[in-house]
């Protein structure tokens, strides 16, 4: 084979930007290469300078990135013919492998405008090989995909390699090597395994079955906490693994940005996941919850449809020290992008709750474009009452800064609504509020109506407290303690990640199914039918009664396993129904549910609430976990003015004021505020007739008989002059917040 270094000119082109999709990433520039593209990677010089360095179906080019805005080649080194090749850089080598054959292609950086080919060395050793891996830390090769095995170099000669060890164990697709452990892809055996890379047998210390079985690559985390593997499959995830224990590997989460999409190649950085996602482009993942991955940025670099299989982004490069990131698009070429982060900040304090009926429930944000450029074009509400369908309302700007306003119409008492935002601009982005991986994922909610506890249990009590449990069929294991965070993956036709909470909602214990303590796996048994009750609660005085309790729920779908709600015997809520992971419930974190129970509860004495999980002889996941119960009663009418409060008119300066009350719920927390205003205010979700700003005069607990006085010291000088107006506020913990009427009082 003759080796040639060119410039390539007749290949290059500076092209023109596609009309892409871009979420939060800017496309600096593209060069177009000619012929098939492949795996990409880079190369900073010791000054600074920055290189791209991609593959094509008949050699590698070495592109200069010091202007991202408009790179060139510097050199190009023809190879054996392959649409595969790969490439690492050491030291000031790079090191270039193909399916072709011939060895590892040694190329001296030492002057990264002139690219030095060395010579092909191992050609003897080896046929074809599929990639190339390095330790940075021991300067150790690994050759993968090789008709040897895995072949293991040591660069303490960069430009004569010596052969070391070779891994003969399945088949390694392509590794990640770092502080002696080697993170191998298995991929016609559909495994994720870690060895010891520092014993030269490579004796395993854990395997994992990854979840579309066709494991592509790996990459670890900085402090070797965390593992991402892609499947390069349709339908093939983003899978990250807790691996802070490499003897015991641990699912934590997995994420597609399409489900008919084939990933390629993952990276880990800090607290995000860089990813080359063929018809999809580039997509940058959050893992700062490893447990709840969600999309972070992501631009399309392919003229593909998305879905459209083994089609653009092969290779993502994301080590440059200036943040860039390079992409390499099988028809498209070299990509230089740079991720801008959320492309819109939304800012927005959530509604209370309100016994106002007439409405609007008026929603303010702040909603600001993170683009440069960019102009926000459309914030709207979404909103659903009692659960019912979906609706929307449009926000317009306020006229100051970032600032939009819209409404939520009135609504009749009682009512729960629900609602979240969701925010465009005029270059296709968009973010919405709750976070979540979707519009809607979470909610914000609030009542119009007054809310009276009908009865509350956070399971801290020393007893149960009356609830009960049992089993239909099998064992029974429900508990009431401290989860223990135990997880694991379920598996019946794909894997399926799940976590029981490390922690209770409040306090420390909560319900739940086997808590996972000593040498519990957290999971619920097969074949069994279990059940959680409680004691019989009185609603005889309730009305538009209410479910609400936070859950961490982990099980799979319907008609499979199912996870119930009953209220006297009558079915209120159970899991979807479905077939494939879409239908699973797999909570990450505490969720609050709410259920309208009141066409079985409202007057009734005598009311139970009953929780099962009932699971066939496959795929157990953690079943439920039960916190913060409670049954409350929404009611149109309010406590307003229950509470008398009597005072003088006027109080000189240097004089007390003695302050009377009756009618107070009895040895419950009071304030007594007092303002400058009577336009009327909303505290705790209730109506005052005092407006805002309010302060706080004085605090204390209600007598036994609901009756007492609080007497001021002396009226400031600085008082003078001016009406106050006062009214009491008392909260009991069953019906709610009470006022009193409202006193004016003049200090002349």
């Amino acid at each position: 084979m003759k080796h040639r270094l060119s410039l390539g000119l007749a290949l290059l082109g500076l092209a023109a930007p596609l009309a892409a999709q871009s979420n939060g990433v800017t496309m600096l520039s593209r060069l177009q290469l000619g012929g098939w593209h492949s795996e990409v990677w880079g190369y900073t010089a010791p000054d600074g300078r920055e290189y791209g360095i991609i593959g094509t179906s008949d050699g590698t080019f070495f592109i200069n990135v010091e202007d991202p805005t408009a790179p060139y080649v510097t050199g190009f080194v023809d190879g054996p013919d392959s649409i595969w090749r790969e490439m690492k850089t050491w030291d000031r080598y790079c090191y270039i492998v193909t399916e072709g054959g011939g060895g590892v292609q040694i190329v001296d950086l030492l002057d990264p405008e002139n690219p030095r080919f060395v010579k092909t060395w191992g050609g003897g050793i080896w046929g074809n090989a599929h990639t190339i891996s390095v330790d940075l830390g021991t300067g150790r090769a690994y050759v993968n995909g090789t008709n040897r095995g895995m072949v293991v170099l040591d660069l303490a000669n960069p430009e004569n390699p010596v052969h070391i060890a070779t891994y003969n164990g399945p088949y390694v697709h392509d590794c990640h090597v770092q502080n002696g452990k080697a993170h191998l892809a298995h991929i016609y055996d559909g495994q994720y395994r870690i060895v010891n890379a520092d014993n030269l047998n490579f004796p395993t210390l854990d395997t994992q079955t990854t979840p579309g079985q066709f494991t592509h690559n790996t990459w670890a985390n900085a402090s070797d906490t965390l593992c991402v593997t892609t499947d390069e499959s349709g339908g093939g995830r983003l899978t990250l693994y807790d691996i802070s224990s490499p003897n015991n590997i641990r699912e934590t989460d997995r994420f597609t940005i399409n489900s008919q999409s084939i990933v390629h190649n993952a990276y880990i950085i800090g607290n995000r996941i860089f990813a080359s996602w063929y018809s999809e482009g580039f997509v940058c993942v959050d893992i700062s919850d490893p447990y709840d991955m969600k999309l972070a940025a992501s631009y399309d670099t392919s003229a593909y449809q998305p879905g459209s299989g083994y089609h653009g982004a092969w290779g993502c490069y994301p080590f440059a020290q200036s943040g860039l990131v390079y992409i390499s698009d099988i028809e498209e070429g070299f990509y230089v992008l740079r991720i801008d982060g959320p492309s819109i900040a939304i800012d927005h304090a959530p509604l209370e709750n309100t016994e106002n009926q007439t409405g609007p429930y008026v929603v303010m944000a702040t909603v600001a474009p993170l683009i440069s450029g960019a102009t926000i074009t459309d914030v709207t509400i979404h909103y659903r009452v009692d659960n019912g369908s979906w609706q929307s309302s449009p926000c317009v700007p306020t006229g100051n800064p970032d600032e939009w306003a819209g409404g939520i119409p009135g609504q009749p008492a009682p009512s729960l609504v629900e609602y979240y935002l969701l925010a465009e601009d005029d270059r296709g982005h968009s973010n919405w509020l709750p976070g979540g991986s979707a519009p809607g994922d979470n909610l914000w909610y609030f009542t119009v109506g007054q809310i009276v506890s009908v009865y509350f249990n956070d399971f801290e009590a020393g007893t149960d407290s009356g609830w009960t449990h049992g089993a239909y069929a099998g064992a029974d294991d429900w508990a009431r303690g401290t989860p223990a965070g135990k997880g694991g993956e379920g598996s019946r036709h794909i894997g399926i990640a799940w976590n029981d909470p490390n922690a209770a909602y409040s306090g420390t214990k909560v319900w739940a199914n086997d808590l996972g303590s000593g040498v519990n796996d957290g999971a619920y048994e097969p074949n069994t039918h279990t059940w959680l009750e409680s004691p019989a609660i009185d609603c005889s005085g309730a009305s538009h009664t209410n479910l609400f309790f936070r859950r961490w729920l982990t099980v799979e779908a319907a008609p499979f396993d199912f996870a119930r709600i009953y209220v006297n015997n009558t079915l209120v809520w159970e899991n979807p129904q479905g077939y494939g992971e879409y239908y699973h419930t797999t909570d990450v974190r505490w969720q609050q549910q709410v259920i309208d129970i009141s066409a079985l509860a409202d007057g009734n004495p005598s009311v139970k609430v009953r929780f099962e999980l009932e699971a066939d002889h496959l795929f157990e996941l953690g079943g439920w976990a039960i916190d913060d119960f409670r049954i409350a009663s929404l009611e149109p009418g309010s406590n307003t003015d229950t509470i008398s409060l009597s005072g003088p008119s006027s109080v000189n300066v240097g004089q007390t004021a003695t302050f009377l009350y009756t009618g107070a719920p009895a040895s419950s927390p009071w304030w007594l505020y007092y303002s400058l205003n009577q336009n009327g205010t909303t505290i705790n979700g209730h109506l005052f007739d005092i407006g805002a700003p309010v302060k706080t005069l004085a605090t204390g607990t209600t007598t036994a008989s609901g009756a007492g006085s609080w007497t001021s010291g002396p009226v400031p000088g600085n008082a003078g002059g001016r009406t106050y107006y006062i009214e009491m506020r008392v909260d009991h913990a069953l019906t709610g917040t009470h006022d009193s009427n409202m006193l004016t009082i003049q200090v002349p």
